[in-house]
């Protein structure tokens, strides 16, 4: 097996500081954080920006800001998200890739956030997908083709043949989000079937099903991604700190026997240059 990819994603859109007070929003916030992680064990960091009230932004200051602090505290791969926040344009939701990330989130279809109130519809038509794959392939920004469902993987696929997305890919398989697939092991066993054979993919699980979920992607040779975005507990009753959750994945991967990568054969796994 390749060493294990630890990504680490910190921030998200939905956690507030009510919530947890572990949860980074600031520039700041997030670089100490990327610093704490990366010696935790973490390779990659996944971003979300907020504004000064903490509500969900693409604004280019903030993610220039937010990107520059993180590459002077750490040398982890920075991927940045391309999630849309309604109202968005294309031309928004691509705007943190002015930053000139090495990987940026590319989601591969529409999907019901039916567990929230009110329900949220993440809307991310063909032609928005195909924009944003693109700009990534303009600026040669590897894409992390999000995958809900099973029917996104093969979204994800399109995308390869129709040489928007380059080989080798890299696919997340997102676990246990209400409305999309739910995170059991024969889940999982299937999306990692359907995906290419050259590629490369990282398990998301939400919420309690983190832990199992990570577990089941070390056994199985995949990567992992762990964070505050889609866990706040470290076990139940107990608000769980990013880099505990990046130490626990690193910790349960050692005891496993699969040694764990740094950022620089992170990048060397998924066919990424040396850092920038």
């Amino acid at each position: 097996m390749d060493k294990l990819i630890i990504t680490v994603a910190p921030t998200g859109s939905v956690p507030r500081k009510k919530d947890t007070p572990h949860v980074p929003v600031t520039p700041d916030e997030i670089a100490e954080t990327a610093y704490r992680c990366e010696q935790e064990g973490a390779a990659i960091i996944h971003v979300h920006c907020r504004d000064e009230d903490e509500r969900p932004t693409s604004r280019f200051d903030i993610f220039r800001e937010t990107v520059e602090k993180i590459r002077k505290r750490t040398k982890l791969v920075v991927m940045t998200s391309t999630s849309g926040i309604a109202g968005q344009t294309d031309e928004d939701r691509a705007t943190p890739l002015r930053t000139n990330p090495e990987m940026g989130s590319l989601t591969t279809g529409t999907l019901n956030f039916s567990g929230r109130k009110p329900s949220v519809v993440y809307v991310n038509t063909p032609e928005t997908v195909q924009f944003l794959a693109k700009a990534m392939l303009e600026q040669n920004i590897k894409p992390e083709l999000e995958a809900f469902d099973v029917g996104f993987v093969q979204q994800g696929k399109r995308l390869i043949d129709s040489g928007l997305v380059k080989e080798p890919a890299h696919f997340q398989l997102v676990m246990g989000v209400d409305g999309g697939v739910p995170a059991t092991p024969e889940n999982l066993l299937h999306m990692r079937n359907q995906l290419p054979p050259t590629a490369t993919y990282v398990v998301a699980g939400m919420s309690r099903m983190q832990l199992p979920m990570t577990t089941m992607a070390i056994v199985l040779g995949g990567h992992v991604r762990v964070g505050l975005e889609d866990n706040l507990y470290l076990k139940k009753g107990a608000l769980a700190r990013n880099e505990e959750l990046v130490g626990r994945a690193r910790h349960l991967a050692e005891d496993l026997q699969r040694e764990v990568a740094t950022p620089e054969e992170a990048r060397a796994i998924m066919g990424l240059p040396a850092r920038r």
